[in-house]
């Protein structure tokens, strides 16, 4: 989707990159065949288990950005088997993109210090 948090940000750095971006959301008729046709999936939907095995093509890259609660666990927009293919390229379950949202985290306090200092 085009949210305001990862997906509108990433889509304009991408394609400011030259690189195709496809983008689907719930709303997307059919997010299977969508999703079949990519090379690199990128979700932050914050709905459990959202793509399943059947859902990703063989040798793809999968990047899991999506956080939600489940009966008091943290998990991602994967179900769980996906993480069992051996084909695809996925980030971990664990310390996946937070250390990047940290990171980003950090250098937007330091870069508002420094214009701080500087008014």
């Amino acid at each position: 989707g085009r949210g305001k948090l990862v997906g509108a940000p990433l889509e304009k750095i991408l394609k400011d990159s030259g690189i195709k971006v496809e983008v689907a959301d719930r709303k997307t008729p059919d997010l299977q065949a969508a999703t079949l046709q990519a090379d690199v999936i990128i979700t932050a939907t914050g709905s459990p288990a959202i793509l399943y095995p059947a859902m990703i093509k063989q040798g793809a890259v999968v990047v899991d950005a999506g956080v939600a609660s489940e009966e008091g666990r943290t998990i991602g927009d994967l179900a769980p088997e996906v993480y069992e293919r051996q084909d695809l390229t996925i980030t971990p379950q664990k310390g996946g993109v937070g250390p990047l949202t940290v990171g980003a985290l950090f250098e937007n306090v330091i870069r508002a210090a420094s214009h701080a200092a500087k008014s």
